[in-house]
């Protein structure tokens, strides 16, 4: 499939393109500039014209930062993958010298490239239109991201490349989501944690930013992965600090963005800084997680820095147990992201809670299960009246959901509700796993009247 990267200085419109072309707020788009860090994927359509689009943190030549380094390390990477180039200018601002150098080095790449005016809504945007041939490029499309004009002539110029030999795309290749097909697993923890270093060791590629410095990530990356013939869409997050602390705009959009992760994941790794005892903010993420009804499981991260490792694997387990008592035997691996350690275990263990979130059980067997558990533990008297449950059925999965039929559904006391549940997870092993029970008033809907 041909692939199109976005590239130019911060703050020039790129995110929002980016967001306009995929058809979803993938990318945070804020006025600050420099909010993209890391390249971003994503599905692009444009009419009947479908492709790879990827975006680029802004250039900035001038910074000798660490970071500043690997972050245009991962804009060049996202230039060599691509088939086309889409150089993103502000109208308004026209063309500033940084361009005209970053433009010399475009053309070495010997790749079709396109020079989009940004922001050229109004009589502003001529500014840029008129400097743009200095730039030294044939094709110059005027264009407005926020307000969608300008897309018919970026169309054509699509289409010509799409019919072009000058590009070798196959033809026969069909256009595929892996959000449909894989198993969505979102990397979720405090800042600095290692969430970043972890996915990239996955890979077996610095396809992320990384650094000492906390909070480098901002967008929630998703990354394709294989391993045991599945696929899974790898992403990670910004850290999430505590509400007290986030007074920044940009950061609310950040924790906005890795909350919608968490919504839209079958599966969400907790990374913890095992050096560090268990934090308040790891507790209220994990409940986050739960409350979502997504498959959580507990990565100790850093853990070849740990000296005493059995004291800290036993009080992460006991404070796990007393601290998030809904949820019974949270799975936890013991890993290391920097050292590569433990990464099979952690795989291995996201293939059975997945197994057990898609756990459908027979109607037949959770009723068989009912009748026994109310003969042995029935439901406490309610004002002297017996509450009678008569039917249990699964009504959906991801996480395991069961409707549970009674005379009285308000007066089941919550203490019996939770028994019903821990009973469930013990006699189907749904240990690990959200699971949920709805009470509904009524008789057994199965039987004919």
């Amino acid at each position: 499939m041909l692939k199109v990267v976005l590239v130019g200085r911060p703050n020039v419109g790129k995110s929002t393109l980016f967001n306009r072309l995929v058809h979803s707020q993938k990318a945070i788009v804020n006025n600050q500039p420099g909010v993209t860090r890391d390249r971003k994927y994503g599905y692009g359509k444009l009419v009947d014209l479908e492709f790879i689009l990827i975006d680029t943190a802004g250039i900035n030549d001038f910074s000798k930062r660490s970071t500043e380094i690997k972050i245009r390390e991962q804009s060049q990477l996202a230039i060599d993958d691509a088939n086309i180039i889409f150089f993103v200018i502000d109208g308004r601002e026209g063309v500033l010298p940084i361009e005209k150098s970053f433009a010399i080095n475009l053309k070495k790449q010997n790749k079709p490239i396109v020079v989009l005016i940004n922001k050229s809504e109004g009589s502003n945007g001529l500014i840029g239109l008129s400097e743009s041939a200095s730039l030294g490029f044939n094709k110059v499309i005027p264009i407005s991201a926020e307000h969608g004009e300008g897309l018919p002539d970026l169309y054509d110029v699509l289409k010509e490349y799409f019919n072009s030999k000058i590009i070798n795309i196959k033809q026969n290749e069909t256009f595929s989501n892996i959000e449909n097909s894989s198993i969505r697993v979102s990397v979720i923890g405090r800042p600095n944690t290692g969430k970043s270093t972890l996915l990239n060791n996955i890979i077996g590629e610095n396809r992320l930013v990384t650094g000492s410095d906390a909070g480098i990530t901002r967008d929630s990356i998703e990354i394709e992965w294989h391993y045991k013939n599945q696929t899974f869409c790898l992403i990670d997050t910004a850290g999430l600090r505590r509400k007290s602390k986030i007074t920044k705009i940009l950061e609310k959009y950040m924790v906005s963005d890795t909350l919608k992760s968490i919504k839209f994941s079958d599966i969400c790794i907790l990374l913890l800084d095992a050096s560090q005892s268990i934090d308040k903010q790891d507790l209220t993420i994990a409940r986050m997680i739960i409350g979502e009804g997504r498959g959580i499981i507990v990565g100790a991260n850093k853990w070849d820095k740990v000296t005493d490792q059995n004291a800290i694997k036993n009080k992460i387990i006991n404070q796990l147990e007393i601290s998030l008592s809904q949820i019974k035997k949270i799975p936890i691996v013991f890993l290391s992201g920097f050292h590569n350690k433990g990464i099979e275990q952690l795989f291995d263990k996201i293939l059975c809670v997945k197994k057990k979130l898609n756990n459908r059980i027979t109607t037949g067997k959770l009723n068989r299960w009912l009748s026994v558990t109310l003969e042995n533990n029935p439901p406490p008297l309610y004002k002297g009246r017996q509450n009678h449950i008569r039917y249990i059925t699964q009504v959906n999965v991801k996480p395991p959901t069961f409707a549970l039929f009674m005379s009285s559904p308000d007066d089941l006391p919550n203490s019996y509700k939770r028994f019903l549940l821990a009973s469930i997870a013990k006699t189907f092993d749904l240990h690990g796993v959200p699971i949920r029970i709805m009470l509904r008033k009524g008789n057994n809907p199965y039987i004919k009247k």
